[in-house]
């Protein structure tokens, strides 16, 4: 069987999820929606699939080919233009929808965009190679290191190559990408946490996107852009390179550490109001260090 995937989808309801690179290649579940697309197109018997991507034809490129995870042939349209010939008969698919969730409408809203990952969640992961379900519903990436006393709860996804710092609570509903870092006290409640993305020590994150500095609130779609580095940032690969969790952030040591009350800052997709700002780390591990070595 033959599939022009359409990924021209309609956006207009995510701006955010596609305003970097196709929202079809935001990050999902360890993956994007196009990965898992493929694998869903594969599963039901699809051998030849056609991309038709709307614009920005290069990010699809690197998934043209033969010898794919999924056995399939895969071509490229040019952006806007019409298939090959050898497509004349094809299965037009648009992805708007997963093959695995024919119900579940992708791009309609963002909160309907996480409830789709909430969805399939445990369908991925128990397919992820290196994968374990620590517990009912929550599942544990490769070389991925949780503190003894965090909480995690399920459902909840913690990707490879993750640091959760002590006291630290992930969950219920919660999604944290590969590469990031939650330090000590951090809760991630109903939100997803972008690949190499830090959350800092008493931070909050609920009902957002967080990817980097950036901070999506999933019901009104407001981004905010967190100018405290110790609250929410990237995490960088030291230069020269180096695996695992050898790893600095792109984070400022401050000059002089101030003692401050324990207090959470929350963060919604704007500022929340159960906490001063911090300025110091209280109680937590420093972020501007550099991580156990051998994560």
């Amino acid at each position: 069987m033959d599939v022009l995937l359409n990924c021209a989808v309609n956006t207009a309801a995510v701006p955010v999820l596609d305003r970097r690179r196709p929202a079809v290649l935001a990050p999902f579940l360890g993956e994007s929606v196009l990965v898992h697309a493929l694998a869903g197109l594969a599963a039901a018997g699809t051998r030849r699939v056609c991309l038709l991507p709307a614009d920005r034809a290069e990010e699809f490129r690197p998934f043209v080919g033969r010898g794919n995870p999924w056995g399939l042939e895969i071509q490229l349209a040019p952006a806007g233009g019409p298939p090959p010939p050898e497509f004349a008969t094809a299965r037009a698919v648009l992805l708007d929808r997963l093959p695995q969730l024919p119900d579940q409408p992708l791009w309609e809203s963002y909160p309907g965009w996480f409830a789709a990952q909430q969805a399939l969640l445990p369908t991925v992961a128990r397919q992820r190679v290196g994968m374990r379900e620590v517990s009912p519903g929550v599942f544990v990436g490769l070389r991925s290191q949780v503190a003894a006393d965090a909480q995690l709860l399920a459902p909840c996804w913690i990707g490879a190559n993750v640091f959760v710092g002590p006291s630290a609570i992930i969950g219920p509903a919660a999604i944290v990408e590969d590469g990031s870092y939650v330090d000590a006290g951090a809760e991630i409640s109903g939100s997803l946490l972008g690949p190499g993305t830090y959350a800092g020590s008493f931070t909050e994150i609920r009902g957002s996107f967080a990817a980097g500095s950036e901070l999506l609130n999933l019901a009104s779609g407001s981004v905010t852009e967190v100018t405290d580095r110790f609250l929410l940032g990237t995490v960088q690969p030291p230069a020269g390179g180096g695996g695992g969790w050898r790893r600095l952030f792109q984070l400022g040591r401050p000059s002089r550490a101030r003692p401050v009350a324990a207090d959470r800052t929350a963060l919604t997709g704007g500022w929340g109001t159960t906490g001063e700002r911090l300025e110091g780390n209280p109680g937590g591990s420093e972020p501007g260090r550099m991580p156990p070595a051998g994560l």
